[in-house]
Parts: C-alpha cells; structure tokens; sequence
C-alpha cells in the first residue's frame, strides 16, 4: 500500500529528474563525449605585415577578446563546432586607427569540411586561408583600406 509521503517522495524524485534532464538539454555543454555532439577546430591567424595589427574575434556568444599582433605573431585559438554546423566566428583587423575589416573567420557551413586546423595570414592585400589538404593558400578578403 502506497502512503503519501512515499507519493510525494516519488513525485518530487520525478520533477528534479526532469528538471536536471531539461537544464543539460539547455547547456552549452556536450552530454556525450567529444565527437559525438561536437568538433573542435583550431584557428590560427598569422600577421605576416611589417606592422602590428589589432585582432578582435568573437561569435555570437563567445568573445576571444582583442589583442594587438606584432609583426611575425600569432593569434591563435580553438572553437567547439555543433552538430548543426552553425558555428560562425569573425575578426576585426585594424592597423592603428585604420579599420582594415571584419572578415568571417569561422564559417562551419564553409569551413567544417575544409580544415581542422584553419591557418590564416594576414598579408599587404588582404587574409589568405589555408585547407588542411592540400595545403595551399586563397585570397578569402582584400582589405577594405
């Protein structure tokens, strides 16, 4: 025979089970292991000018802050890729005052199938982007000044 504190016991187990199942669905995080729900890719951006450059990447909800590259340097980072392959990354360039543009730098729907390791030089005319294979470079932007 069933009381009613083992009822509402039963009752009160079932609602944080539900509870705690809706808030993993709701988290940004993975419940299976990596590879499963997502990939991870890594992007690196080289400044090959004779200047410093400013970088500024960001996604929708994730900023990986901005930060000024010497000639020579490497701002380099890694990004989970969802499932839905909707991730979106993209940068600011600017040299001084001067704003060079924003350019996608992560587009999943581009880049998934093109590179794990995503390398990018900032070059005199503009960003080139590099496939994983074969490893050859094309112009993705020309800088707007």
């Amino acid at each position: 025979m069933n009381s009613p504190k083992r009822n509402f016991i039963y009752i009160l187990c079932s609602i944080v089970t539900i509870s705690i199942t809706v808030a993993s669905f709701n988290s940004s995080e993975p419940l299976q292991p990596d590879g499963f729900f997502v990939s991870y890719a890594t992007l690196s951006i080289y400044n090959c000018n004779n200047f410093s450059m400013g970088i500024h990447c960001k996604s929708g909800d994730k900023d990986k802050g901005f930060r000024v590259v010497n000639k020579g340097g490497l701002y380099e980072f890694r990004i989970r890729i969802g499932l839905q392959k909707t991730t979106l990354f993209f940068c600011g360039f600017t040299h001084g005052n001067v704003k060079k543009g924003i350019f996608d730098i992560y587009d999943a729907s581009r880049d998934s199938d093109r590179c794990d390791k995503c390398t990018w030089k900032a070059v005199g005319n503009g960003i080139y982007g590099y496939t994983d294979k074969p490893h050859q470079a094309v112009l993705f932007y020309k800088w707007l000044k």
